[in-house]
């Protein structure tokens, strides 16, 4: 191999696979670009890539010719070089009313034997999810693809329904956030707490399939707590002091009017 070191773009790892990735890198590299056919491309790439088959350089290179990432081979000209430019950045955009996935993502998906019927039923709490944080991504369709692989993950875990521990990625269900709300209690007021819960029971270890009831009783002990020493600060600054002395003695007192001259 000409070089020891392998880098390749985590988008494309994260859209196609890491195969593709490191092949995109390599397509970029000049010595690479100065191959004037596939098939010459294929051998170089597999005498460099010792770890990945041959066949499989093929089908990524194919791939990365549907997403445009590469130009189509100018097999027609053999004295043309293999152009293979970079993917151009895309703007970062907000989550919008009808931003759906594009048919790159949805095949990508499918390739994994996710069912379509199971991506296009999770696209509506995809996009509110989103919408109500109103964040600005400009690779949506990323992390969407990852969104439906930890759902179909889930989906069809052998585990379901028993006790498993909490991820770092553990996030509550909607029906948490309306249960909350039936104790005055608001997404907005709950979010901070999530944090810290999911950073205590990930230390802890321990396993439950009960983590939305979890974070629940957790968020309303914390929300009391919070109230409770806010009162007792406004209390403090509202409130007058003790009196040191009695009623009928301090009835009895003057002492507040010997400065004073009536004259």
């Amino acid at each position: 191999m000409t070089d020891d070191k392998i880098s390749f773009s985590k988008e494309v790892a994260e859209t196609l696979n890491i195969e593709s990735a490191i092949i995109l890198d390599k397509c970029n590299q000049d010595i690479f670009k100065k191959i004037r056919s596939k098939d010459v491309l294929i051998e170089r790439l597999s005498n460099e890539l010792t770890f990945i088959k041959k066949d499989d350089i093929e089908k990524s290179l194919d791939e990365l010719l549907r997403f445009n990432l590469i130009k189509k081979y100018q097999q027609e000209d053999s004295r043309s070089n293999l152009r293979l430019p970079r993917a151009k950045p895309f703007e970062k955009q907000d989550m919008g009313n009808g931003w759906l996935p594009s048919s790159e993502a949805m095949d990508v998906l499918e390739m994994g034997s996710i069912e379509e019927s199971f991506i296009s039923k999770k696209i509506p709490e995809f996009r509110i999810y989103w919408m109500e944080r109103g964040q600005q991504r400009n690779n949506w369709n990323s992390t969407f693809i990852d969104y439906i692989r930890r759902e179909w993950a889930k989906e069809n875990n052998s585990n379901k329904g028993l006790p498993f521990p909490i991820s770092k990625t553990w996030v509550p269900s909607d029906d948490v956030y309306q249960i909350l709300s039936l104790s005055n209690i608001t997404e907005e007021d709950a979010s901070p707490y999530l944090a810290e819960f999911i950073l205590y029971w990930t230390d802890n270890g321990s396993a439950f399939n009960t983590w939305n009831s979890k974070f629940i009783d957790h968020v309303k002990r914390r929300h009391l707590v919070s109230n409770k020493n806010q009162n007792e600060k406004s209390k403090n600054h509202s409130e007058p002091g003790t009196f040191k002395q009695g009623f009928d003695e301090r009835k009895k007192d003057k002492s507040w009017a010997e400065e004073i001259n009536f004259e």
